[in-house]
Parts: structure tokens; sequence; C-alpha cells
């Protein structure tokens, strides 16, 4: 028994140990937003919504049908009296109605179709504004991952040089207690070390409260194992292939050509909202009020037809059609600004990812010529050509290097991703 029972604590420490150890990639990371975030699913609900809409306008095209029981009280008597004769009933007081009505429009000149195809459009931008709500959130979420990896990059970077500025610092007292340093060299590297401890503590907020909101964006309450790289080939890019690739994908173009349908269906149902309809009916049930027994309910139907002409509305329909021809042409200017918007977009993205590769390769030269500085420093300051100054000037001077090599690597990864996001690459499907 205690051999099964420590059998089972081993193996939930390794569940435990794997669940602590858990790793999130870029990947998973965008596929947890888009499940997890709160606007995708007002999305989702946005686009029920349309479709409920767009079930309630083909409502119209079915026939409308109804029960109805009506019991009615009639006073005083209503009966007739001729002197000698008597009294004559005219209808009961007690009146009874029981039927089953149906009604159905046969035509409207289009009316109710304009009314489904609007609902159609709007549906379908409802769709189009499920795809945007992915791409804003698939690249924050990006952005997020990376800035995180970059704040841990920095960090570790600032961390090495806080590490040395000790050790030298240790080595400093030790040489003023013999007399073969001054206080100034301590209290020159003091300064340095606790400017290195500020910058440390400065990125290291940061970085919590990127990881904060990255925990918010996919949904999760415990810290995960981040697990990415910063890669750094080049890419060739065709400006005039990836500006063609945007106008059709990306979702803002899709929406402004939609915006444009949208607002050419209001101004069909503007055009069509005065237009004549024909209606045919009926009512099938029973009721009293029949002579010769007016108490008795008998059968009784009845069949309409009939025809809605407008005539006049005050200039209402006219005021429908000039606010749908201005939302017409708002919709039209709106477009085309969109395109130009995603031009200058695709064109800016292109020079930020050339631009930031030629400061990622001088920022990688720049690393390895402060690696051989420090090496020759080390060299120099064990023959005492230099001093310990001089060679935490040459330690700093590499720290440095690697923190701007560092933020190269961000600053080119997140432009080639605001190039997909420029040309319109659905990134959350790219990373499956």
């Amino acid at each position: 028994m205690k051999r099964n029972i420590l059998a089972l604590a081993a193996m939930l420490a390794v569940l435990a140990f794997g669940a602590a150890e858990e790793t999130l990639t870029v990947g998973k990371a965008v596929e947890l937003a888009l499940k997890n975030y709160p606007t995708i699913k007002q999305s989702f609900s946005d686009r029920d919504a349309a479709a409920a809409r767009l079930s309630q306008k083909f409502a119209a095209c079915w026939p409308s049908l109804e029960l109805e029981g009506v019991y009615a009280r009639v006073e005083p008597d209503p009966a007739l009296t001729f002197p000698g004769f008597g009294s004559m009933q005219l209808f009961p007081e007690d009146n009874y109605d029981f039927h089953a009505g149906l009604k159905y429009a046969l035509f409207d000149l289009g009316k109710t179709g304009s009314q489904i195809n609007l609902s159609n459009e709007m549906l379908a931008q409802a769709e189009n504004a499920i795809e945007l709500s992915k791409t804003i959130l698939s690249y924050q979420t990006i952005q997020l991952f990376y800035g995180v990896l970059f704040l841990t990059q920095q960090a570790d970077v600032q961390q090495k040089e806080i590490d040395s500025l000790t050790e030298y610092m240790s080595q400093t007292r030790k040489k003023v207690a013999f007399g073969s340093a001054t206080d100034f060299d301590a209290l020159t590297i003091q300064v340095k070390l606790e400017e290195s401890k500020n910058a440390k503590a400065d990125l290291d907020n940061s970085r919590k409260k990127a990881f904060l909101q990255l925990k918010k964006n996919i949904g999760a309450d415990s810290d995960p194992k981040l697990e990415g790289k910063f890669f750094q080939d080049k890419l060739s890019a065709d400006e005039n292939a990836l500006i063609a690739k945007a106008l059709v994908l990306r979702s803002e173009c899709v929406m402004a050509k939609k915006g444009e349908a949208i607002a050419r269906a209001q101004l069909s149902v503007a055009d069509n909202s005065d237009n004549p309809a024909l209606f045919v009916g009926g009512t099938v049930g029973y009721k009293n009020g029949y002579l010769p027994d007016l108490s008795l309910l008998q059968n009784s139907w009845v069949l309409t037809a009939g025809v809605k002409i407008p005539l006049f509305d005050g200039g209402r329909t006219a005021g429908l059609e000039a606010e749908a021809k201005a939302s017409l042409s708002s919709a039209e200017f709106k477009s085309r600004d969109v395109e130009e918007s995603v031009k200058t977009e695709v064109r800016q993205a292109i020079s930020d990812v050339n631009t930031g590769y030629e400061k990622l390769m001088a920022a990688e030269l720049h690393v390895k010529l402060a690696e051989e500085a420090m090496a020759q420093a080390n060299v120099r300051f064990d023959n005492g050509v230099i001093t310990n100054l001089d060679l935490i000037n040459s330690e700093t001077s590499l720290a440095r290097a690697r923190l701007f090599f560092s933020q190269a690597q961000y600053a080119y990864v997140t432009s080639l991703f605001s190039l997909k996001r420029a040309a319109g690459v659905k990134i959350w499907q790219e990373l499956k």
C-alpha cells in the first residue's frame, strides 16, 4: 500500500513539474488569444445578431397566420321594441368570435427584396468584422510575445553587466585595501553598478507588465514559459505584388468595399419604401350573431384582398433617398482613402524591414567588435597596460552593444510581422 502511495505521489510530482514547465510558442499564443479573448467572442455575437436580423427580413416572404378569440358584452340590450308586436333582438348581448386568420403579401415591387439584400450585406460585413478582430488581436499578441522575449533578453544582458561590475567592485576593494587602487576607482564602479541595477529594475517592470497583458490576451492564469527566437533572414519584397495582394486581402479594404455595397442596398431600400403592395388574406372560424338563432355559434369565413398605394408621406421617402445617396458617396470616399492608406502602410513596412535588416547586421558586427575589444582589454589589463576603469568601460561597451543587438532583433522581427499584416496575411493560419 505504501509503495502505491509513493508511486502515485511521484506521478503527481511529474505531472506538476510538467505543468510548471509548459512552454508557449507564438503560434499557440495566437491560438489561445483567438479562443479566449472577449473581443473575438463579441464579434461572433454581432455576427449572430446580424444573421437573426436577416431571418426576420425573410419572414416577410411567408404568410402570417394567427389564432384569435374575442368575447364582447353589449349593453343596453340591442333590441327593437314594436308596440303591439313585441321586441326583436338585432344581435346578441354576448358575442363570441373564434377564428384563424391568414395574411400574405403577394408582391410589393421589390420592397421586401431590397430589405433582405441589405440584411445580407450587413451579415457579410459582420463576418468581415470577425476577420478584422482576428487580425488585430493576432498581431497584438505576436508583438506582446516577442516583446516579452526582447525584455527578457535585455534584462539578461543587464544582469551580466551587474555580475561583472559586482566582481570588479570586489576586486577593486581588495586593491584599495592593498593601496593599488583608490577610493575614486571604487566609487566610479559603484556609480556604474547602481545605474545598471536601476536599468535592470525598469526592464523587469516593463517585462512584467508586458507579460500581464500577454496573459490577458491568451486567458492564462499561470506564467507560461515562452519558447521562441528572433529570426534574422533577409526578406526580398516585391512592392507592387504586395500592394496588389493587400488590396484584395486586407480586412479594412474588404470592409470598405462592403460599406459601399451596404450604402447601395440602403439606397435601394429607400427607393422602394413607397412602392405599392398587394395583400390577400382570410379568416375561418366560429362566431354567433346570425339569424335565426343569434346566440348559436356558426362556422364562418372571410376572404380579403387589398392594395396599399402610398400617395403622400410628407417628404419622408425623399429624405431617406437623400440620406442614402450621401451615405453612398461617403462610403466611396472612405473606400478610396482606405486603399491609399493600405498602399502607404505596405511601402512603409517594406522600408522598415529593409532598414531593420541593415541595422541588425550593423548591430551584429558591433557585438563582434565589442567582444574583440573586450578580449584585448583583458589581455592589456593583465599586462598592466590599462587601468581597472578602462576595463570596466570595455565591459560596459560590450553590454551596450549586446543591448543594441537585442533591440535590433526585436525591431526586425516586428517589422516583418508588420509587413505581413500590411499585406493582409492571415497570420493565425500561417502559424498553425
